[in-house]
């Protein structure tokens, strides 16, 4: 391609992939919510009565523990092509609510009650008596297997195709013993009224999705790469989102995808502690469920959670001004300037065009501050720095397997923007001198999985460091074969110190371990292993006064710094700055969409968690 412009509209766009704008910025909640800050609460859509269980724990687990509202709904009835498929529903429902017992830790003992819903449907609801605040709601549409319903196979897909038509209609399940009086039609519109009815009552602040784009590496469950009711569920919420926020009433609403089926080819992320939990509330689920055992990946789900998108640790950079932070939601990209003890919201960042991944990546450029990301619909990697918004393209344009952007600047402040492409090796491109941006270039590698971090090094050329499923990758130049590797679990983090050393760190795959690896003088340090925060999500690593300082999640949900817990509950991942004067400087996105600080002080302690504009 030749030399980029600042981008004046946005591309065409294919009406599947533009849904995913719903998917925007996984949060982080603070300990206590600000006066007046709006109510949090947790949505989760799901296709089976295990998909929350199996692909969003310890998310899930950690906001039933929070004691804020959540409230969980199951789209199909997860009946497949069992015989007595009304019992067999009934079944699932009662693994789902003995698992939430279990993860609330209280007596599996519910309220339940049909629901009215939009045009005179009825589902199912279930309030866990001990903890109210938890409920489940059973919409009991067929699941893609059953040849029984309106149609036959295939139901949520070809509702979600004939969503303009309304000419597919599908009639809902009355599960043994539940609390539906009769089966309810439903079309492709009247699920998504449905969700934006049930988003509107419940007024989320968190809505957790599955994957409604896998990425094509999986081979099974083609063409979808998953489960279709996964993909279809995923964009029926996602949907209802986008309709549920033309209201400006409506609180802030921040959307979190998670990868499914294709996780089990993915390093073990979770400490031991919280795989043997996950495992534990997933048997609450088995013990009324079963077909589910047998398989290697009823044993492989439970010891990891992937997100669809990770935010990263790279949303944060240090400028002349202070600090910045950024975050990507839909269309829009919101920022951040430190000034002295506060955060100031940024404006007039102009739109990219189209909605972002939220793994954005800052760094220092020419042309100021500048911020790259990828688009989700039109899949391309877009920057902005003062001059306004660039499309840079892509190394395999529209290929969803293009990750998310790492950039780093050289000594000269060019910047230099780095992708997983679709080959699983690294591209490039950069700057010249212009600041035009030139075509992409393709360094190699191979089996490598989204999540660069690029860095300067101390020669001021761009360096990158990646991950494979087995070891640590980096590029500086040419590919360093002399890196001691340890199995990832996590994308890495790079800080680099005021003396050129650069320090990688990275979870052990299996262990909950975090692996340091340091460069100094020319050659790498051995791998140090030292004991992870205890949570799941990628550590962030920063130099400061007193050397690497490591940010993460510990196993309550709260943020970890070198092991010790400073409150906060993250929804995904934390991230740290140094300011001026050296000190640590905790950043987090709120489950509010706010920007959410904590500082250190002097003796080390940090101050509470604070909301910025």
């Amino acid at each position: 391609m030749g030399a980029a412009v600042p981008m004046v509209r946005a591309r065409p766009v294919a009406v599947f992939v533009a849904l995913v704008l719903a998917l925007v910025v996984a949060c982080a909640e603070p300990a206590d919510d600000p006066a007046g800050a709006t109510e949090v609460a947790y949505l989760q859509v799901v296709a089976h009565h295990d998909d929350d269980i199996l692909f969003m724990n310890p998310d899930v687990r950690d906001a039933v523990r929070s004691g804020r509202r959540l409230m969980t709904v199951f789209v199909t009835a997860g009946e497949a092509e069992v015989p007595d498929a009304n019992g067999y529903s009934a079944s699932r429902q009662a693994g789902a609510r003995a698992a939430y017992a279990r993860m609330a830790g209280v007596p599996d003992e519910w309220d339940g009650a049909a629901m009215d819903l939009v045009g005179g449907r009825v589902g199912e609801r279930y309030t866990l008596k001990a903890k109210p605040q938890v409920t489940l709601v059973f919409l009991n549409l067929p699941e893609d297997a059953d040849p029984r319903a309106d149609g036959g196979r295939g139901a949520l897909r070809r509702l979600w195709e004939d969503r303009a038509g309304g000419v597919v209609k599908v009639d809902t399940l009355t599960p043994t013993g539940g609390k539906m009086p009769e089966p309810s039609t439903y079309t492709g519109n009247a699920l998504i009224r449905v969700l934006v009815k049930l988003m509107d009552g419940f007024r989320p602040t968190v809505l957790r999705v599955q994957d409604s784009d896998p990425d094509p590496d999986y081979p099974q469950w083609q063409p979808w790469h998953d489960h279709p009711d996964h993909v279809m569920s995923a964009r029926f919420a996602e949907e209802a989102a986008r309709v549920y926020q033309r209201s400006p009433k409506r609180p802030r609403l921040v959307v979190v995808g998670y990868r499914d089926y294709n996780i089990d080819q993915a390093p073990v992320n979770l400490s031991p502690d919280q795989q043997n939990e996950k495992i534990s509330d997933f048997a609450a689920y088995q013990a009324h469920d079963r077909y589910a055992a047998g398989h290697p990946s009823y044993d492989a789900w439970p010891r990891r959670m992937y997100y669809r998108w990770n935010r990263g640790t790279t949303w944060v950079g240090a400028f002349d001004d202070g600090l910045r932070a950024y975050a990507a939601q839909g269309k829009r990209l919101l920022g951040w300037r430190q000034s002295g003890d506060r955060w100031e919201r940024l404006s007039d960042l102009g739109s990219p065009g189209g909605p972002l991944a939220f793994g954005l990546s800052v760094v220092r450029g020419r042309h100021g501050p500048t911020v790259c990301a990828r688009r989700l619909d039109t899949r391309v990697v877009v920057c902005r720095d003062d001059r306004g918004w660039y499309d840079l393209g892509s190394p395999d344009p529209r290929d969803r397997r293009v990750g998310t952007p790492a950039a780093a600047a050289y000594a000269d402040g060019r910047v230099a923007v780095f992708v997983r492409d679709a080959g699983g090796g690294v591209s490039r491109t950069e700057q010249d001198a212009d600041g035009r941006w030139g075509a992409w270039s393709r360094l190699g590698g191979s089996g490598v999985v989204d999540g660069l971090a690029a860095v300067t090094g101390p020669s001021g050329q761009p360096e990158v460091f990646g991950t494979t499923v087995s070891s640590v990758v980096h590029w500086a130049g040419t590919w360093d074969s002399s890196y001691p590797s340890t199995t990832p679990a996590s994308p890495p983090s790079v800080a680099v110190g005021p003396d050129g050393s650069v320090t990688v760190v990275h979870t052990v795959a299996g262990t909950g371990e975090i692996v340091r690896t340091t460069r100094s003088g020319g050659s790498w340090s051995p791998p140090v292993r030292t004991p992870g925060p205890g949570g799941p999500g990628q550590p962030a690593a920063v130099h400061a006064r007193e050397g690497v300082v490591v940010v993460g999640r510990d196993a309550t949900g709260a943020v970890s710094v070198n092991g010790t817990s400073v409150g906060g509950r993250p929804l995904d991942y934390p991230t740290a700055a140094a300011d001026k004067d050296g000190r640590v400087v905790l950043l987090a996105i709120g489950a509010d969409g706010r920007l959410h600080t904590s500082s250190q002080q002097d003796g080390g302690r940090f101050t509470p968690w604070q909301p910025a504009g």
